[in-house]
């Protein structure tokens, strides 16, 4: 079966685009002023016949070169500064969204494989099944060793930890089949570890989900 890039935009993309355009655009500005600075002073104090090097002190009649070295400095320090915290800022802007209607699904990675735990306590091994359109919260740990549950399609991912229980979201909006990878290097048969999203319309998820068998303790509703 081939896959194609699932039309959706996940949580994480535009902001980690906004984040690397900030470090490009104003890395190229710091670079290019930086550059323009040492190239006039290289010109400016370059060697001639009979002169001496300029000295590098605070006499009340000379500046000297400090103040180009703090100039940058500054430069410098006001690019790292401002990327830093639309870094840090950023990071409230990927929270788990507060979604009444939102689907919560348990994930769990083991030494080979995932698993799907839906509201009705159903386990399923092998697809990963999923209404179009619709906020998908996942708890996802490990029984064993770090994994990494990655869905291409989506660009989204999140460790798999024993112990630990982190959670990921994503809203998938074209229906279709799409695979899912461990993205650590879990042990041997680390390149097999490996499962399908479903993502089929709301009405399908509806049937779907009403003909699988309701566990002890679980939720009849989708």
């Amino acid at each position: 079966m081939l896959y194609s890039p699932l039309d959706a935009t996940p949580p994480t993309v535009a902001i980690w685009t906004t984040l690397a355009n900030y470090y490009i655009y104003l890395g190229t500005l710091a670079g290019v002023v930086v550059t323009a600075y040492m190239l006039y002073y290289i010109a400016k104090n370059r060697a001639k016949p009979g002169r001496q090097a300029p000295a590098f002190h605070e006499d009340e009649g000379d500046w000297g070169n400090w103040k180009g070295v703090v100039l940058l400095l500054c430069v410098t320090g006001g690019v790292l500064a401002f990327v830093e915290y639309q870094t840090f800022a950023s990071a409230s802007l990927i929270t788990i969204p507060n979604a009444p209607n939102a689907l919560h699904v348990n994930v769990v990675g083991r030494q080979f494989s995932w698993s799907f735990t839906y509201p009705n306590n159903y386990t399923d091994f092998s697809n990963f099944t999923v209404p179009a359109g619709r906020i998908v919260i996942l708890d996802i740990s490990s029984t064993d060793v770090t994994h990494g549950f990655y869905i291409p399609a989506l660009s989204v991912g999140k460790d798999a930890q024993p112990g630990i229980t982190t959670q990921m979201w994503f809203n998938a909006t074209q229906t279709g089949v799409y695979p899912i990878q461990c993205r650590q290097l879990c042990g041997a048969g680390h390149a097999l570890m490996l499962s399908k999203l479903v993502v089929v319309s709301p009405a399908d998820y509806q049937k779907w989900y009403s003909s699988l068998p309701t566990a002890p303790g679980g939720k009849g509703a989708p």
